[in-house]
């Protein structure tokens, strides 16, 4: 059973950040049992041989089911890790920039964006597939997982990080730190893992594992890597920066990798995963989703795959609208928030005026 982490709360259910044993990159999720149990994850508390995400108790059936591992051992090749990693934060742009340090000659970034391979505690098992996300031939391997700064709800990463890629080099992106949790509360509820009001998840805002607002505690994170990486191997760069002045922005994180500038047009350094590119599914498709019809589609080659998916996607999903925090709990997150981002600037040098904390 691969529980990362669990939480009493006072008057609600307990809290449990929880793994799939199956897929690559794993599946991770942070919410209750009963509401795991909702999104269909088979959990081995319930007597399952394994924890299984919901993705894969549809598409993989249960005598294929095999706890996620290199096929034989194989040891890390420090040609081969990654020697670049943006750590977040979540809803800060980590998708935009993934792509535009993927445009640089000399980077190469992962295939797949989030391979949260650091979030695993059994990471050495299948580091030989993790090697394989990454080509050889250029200074830098990269890969961008913004579950890597929100602490304490999956913990762990900084020591597997430093323990196998100490000289890596880390970009930390970070924005106005309530948007960011507003914009947290709209994924989750995307997702389906909040199900309540965002009045009645800021009601505890002041706790360390608070799943919307941990990760704005960005003066929390930093501190955590700065446990075992030097701060001048961490770059701190506001979204805010990269929205209005992406060239500039990326500009600035080439010359803290040490690489030689390159021009990039306003098509490549278009945003990507902005609002509004996901969007919840109704009710009655997540009715008709069974084991045998996606187990079919998993069958097919994975472009034609690949573009049902994005058919669906496109046509069938809404968008969860963004809302509108009380005034009493807009005041208890800023009061939260408020410590942590005077600890930031006093970290960084940043100053993060135009930020509302």
């Amino acid at each position: 059973m691969t529980v990362l982490a669990r939480f009493a709360r006072e008057g609600r259910d307990e809290l449990v950040s929880l793994q799939c044993d199956l897929c690559v990159p794993p599946v991770i999720s942070c919410s209750t049992v009963v509401e795991m149990r909702k999104l269909g994850w088979l959990l081995a508390g319930d007597g399952n041989d394994l924890d299984v995400c919901p993705g894969c108790a549809l598409s993989t059936s249960g005598r294929s089911r095999r706890r996620r591992g290199d096929a034989a051992p194989v040891s890390p090749d420090p040609a081969r890790l990654p020697n670049l990693v943006v750590i977040g934060a979540a809803k800060a742009g980590s998708t935009s920039l993934h792509n535009y340090l993927a445009l640089h000659p000399e980077i190469s970034m992962s295939h797949d964006k989030e391979v949260r391979y650091f979030t695993d505690p059994d990471c050495l098992t299948w580091v030989g597939r993790y090697q394989d996300y990454f080509e050889t031939g250029t200074r830098y391997r990269g890969e961008s997982t913004p579950q890597y700064t929100k602490w304490p709800l999956y913990p762990g990463v900084v020591d597997r990080m430093a323990d196998l890629t100490p000289d890596a080099r880390l970009v930390y992106l970070v924005r106005d730190p309530v948007d960011r949790a507003i914009a947290e509360y709209v994924e989750e509820v995307t997702w389906g893992v909040i199900t309540g009001s965002i009045d009645e998840e800021l009601r505890d805002a002041d706790a360390e594992h608070n799943v919307i607002v941990a990760p704005s505690r960005y003066a929390t994170q930093l501190r955590e890597f700065h446990r075992r990486f030097d701060p001048s191997q961490i770059l701190v760069v506001d979204l805010a920066e990269l929205a209005d002045h992406p060239a500039a922005t990326v500009a600035r994180v080439f010359d803290f990798l040490g690489l030689e500038q390159i021009e990039l047009d306003d098509e490549e350094l278009r945003p990507r995963n902005a609002y509004g590119d996901k969007g919840a599914l109704p009710g009655w498709y997540r009715v008709l989703r069974r084991p045998a019809l996606v187990r079919a589609a998993h069958r097919l080659p994975k472009g034609q795959l690949r573009r049902m998916q994005y058919f669906f996607t496109r046509r069938m999903t809404k968008p969860v609208e963004r809302p509108q925090p009380s005034a009493e709990s807009l005041a208890r997150l800023r009061a939260t928030l408020a410590p942590e981002m005077e600890e930031l600037r006093r970290m960084t040098g940043l100053e993060l005026a135009h930020w509302s904390v």
